[in-house]
C-alpha cells in the first residue's frame, strides 16, 4: 500500500524516479523498488519523501485519505473511518440534509443519543 501511495504522490508531483531519487539522495533503482513494494525506505529517507511529495506519514500509512472537491478548488485530509461514514451518510440524502443545514445542532443531537446507546464504562 506504501509503494502504491509513494508512487501516485510522486506522479502528482510531476517527478520522475531518477528527479525524486536526486532529491532525496538515493538512487533511481532504489524508488523503483519502494514504489514496486520490492523495498521499504529506512526512516530517514522515508521523511525525505514526505516531505519532497508533501504527505503526511498517516496518508502515506493508508490512515488518512485525501479527498478533492469535485471542482477541484480544495483538498482534505480525512481518516478513512471517518471517509466511510461520510460516504455512508451520503446514501441518506435527508440525513444529510439535515446534517449540512444544522451541523451545530445535528452533531449534538447524534452525540446525545450516540451516548445513550454506548455508555461510556
Amino acid at each position: 500500500m506504501l509503494n502504491e501511495i509513494l508512487k501516485n504522490a510522486r506522479k502528482q508531483k510531476k517527478l520522475t524516479q531518477t528527479e525524486l531519487a536526486n532529491i532525496i539522495g538515493v538512487k533511481p533503482a532504489e524508488v523503483s523498488q519502494y514504489e514496486s513494494g520490492k523495498r521499504t525506505p529506512r526512516f530517514n529517507v522515508l521523511i525525505k519523501i514526505l516531505d519532497t511529495l508533501d504527505l503526511s506519514a498517516d496518508v502515506a500509512l493508508g490512515r488518512e485519505q485525501s479527498v478533492v472537491s469535485e471542482e477541484g478548488d480544495y483538498s482534505i485530509r480525512v481518516s478513512k473511518k471517518d471517509l466511510s461514514i461520510l460516504s455512508a451518510i451520503k446514501n441518506y440524502p435527508e440525513l444529510y440534509k439535515l446534517l449540512y443545514e444544522n451541523p451545530e445542532r445535528s452533531s449534538k443531537v447524534l452525540n446525545n443519543n450516540l451516548s445513550k446507546l454506548f455508555p461510556e464504562e
